[in-house]
């Protein structure tokens, strides 16, 4: 595998973990819907405040075995931030809604267990005929999470490996008034 095709692959799956909410920097898109009942987390109390979140998510590592030493490292920093309001309805539902934002397909948690704000659990999406099932464990509280995951991915070709990254949901206001389809000029 060439240096070119990792890079490639890391942002394609980074692109693609992050569809389905608002980027930043082209202002288009909608969130995506997630199904979610209500939770040990919700039962616990500790539940994210309703508003507008900055979510990052940056590749932190690509593993894939036979990989030249000499590329070891690429794809590593790749980052995608994006913006998506969590409503009052979602924010009841516990932890679990803002934990799946950012990534494709439709995404539950699985084996979630949250306690003194530290959590862990299996990420499960389903997109595009297959899941993805990603280790995640991190802190939240109620203006945000911080976490790291780890996804086994299939390359094609028998070459199988493993994505790491890390994410950082942050509050940072109140979710904008919604609008009818005219856009104020700027």
């Amino acid at each position: 595998m060439t240096t070119r095709t990792v890079i490639t692959l890391a942002a394609a799956l980074l692109a693609a973990g992050c569809s389905g909410e608002q980027e930043s920097a082209a202002g288009e898109g909608a969130p995506a819907s997630v199904a979610a009942a209500p939770t040990p987390a919700a039962a616990a109390g500790l539940k994210p405040q309703p508003g507008l979140y900055k979510t990052t998510l940056t590749i932190t590592g690509i593993e894939i075995p036979g990989l030249d030493p000499g590329m070891e490292g690429h794809g590593a920093g790749l980052a995608r931030t994006l913006d998506s309001c969590l409503t009052q309805a979602e924010a009841e539902k516990g932890f679990e809604t803002l934990l799946t934002r950012g990534q494709e397909g439709a995404c539950r948690l699985e084996d979630f267990a949250l306690k003194d704000g530290a959590f862990t659990g299996v990420l499960l999406c389903e997109a595009s005929g297959t899941t993805r099932r990603t280790q995640i464990e991190g802190t939240a509280k109620a203006t945000g999470a911080d976490f790291t995951g780890s996804t086994a991915m299939d390359f094609g070709g028998g070459t199988k490996g493993t994505m790491n990254y890390a994410a950082i949901h942050e509050r940072v206001g109140d979710c904008p008034a919604v609008q009818g389809s005219e856009k104020p000029a700027k």
